[in-house]
């Protein structure tokens, strides 16, 4: 399997390279996608501002999409779940769109969301292989994607609020928070994805 990390200059790049290493041989970070070498998985990482993701990728934006419209699976990561939207409040540019909306900032609950949160399974996903229909994941940020209920499958408490922690439309599926420094379930998340991705 074809892993492809895109490097828009988020923080925790290597941190999500790593992991995806250790469960594929064949993942590598690009800066530019080769058009020829067709992925299976085309990752988006994050920590990182939405302006500067937002010009990073606008010389990538129509490949992604190209790959993504032939079969390749798209992971967004925080940040990366962002970019699959029209925009931001975080600052100006454009996301890919592949999902309608705006990600705002969180207005209700703790700014940032920052740490450990109980995460509840919400619907059935290829995604989610733990027994348990809820779990603890590690989140970083202040600003969160629409809830859409026909795309959230699972939602993160934050003071009473409700933070989308899992979307999932087609071949594109998004995180909020961040498998690669959720230990155990983190983990289980990704093998998900690969999972999905197999087949």
């Amino acid at each position: 399997m074809k892993i492809r990390i895109y490097n828009y200059g988020a923080s925790n790049l290597y941190s999500i390279f790593s992991a995806l290493k250790r469960l594929n041989e064949d993942t590598r970070v690009e800066e530019k996608l080769d058009s020829n070498d067709f992925p299976d998985l085309i990752v988006l990482p994050g920590v990182g501002n939405f302006s500067q993701a937002s010009r990073s990728l606008i010389s990538e934006k129509d490949k992604i999409i190209k790959f993504a419209d032939k079969g390749t699976f798209v992971l967004g990561i925080c940040l990366g779940l962002h970019m699959f939207y029209e925009g931001s409040e975080e600052g100006y540019g454009e996301g890919l769109g592949v999902l309608r909306g705006k990600v705002t900032r969180i207005n209700n609950g703790k700014v940032p969301h920052m740490g450990w949160s109980y995460t509840e399974l919400l619907k059935e996903n290829a995604l989610w292989k733990i027994d348990k229909k809820g779990e603890w994941f590690y989140y970083a940020h202040s600003y969160q994607a629409p809830y859409d209920e026909s795309l959230v499958y699972a939602y993160a408490e934050n003071e009473g609020s409700r933070i989308p922690a899992v979307v999932i439309k087609d071949n594109y599926f998004g995180l909020q928070f961040h498998p690669e420094k959720s230990g155990a379930a983190g983990l289980a998340i990704l093998q998900g994805v690969l999972e999905a991705v197999r087949k």
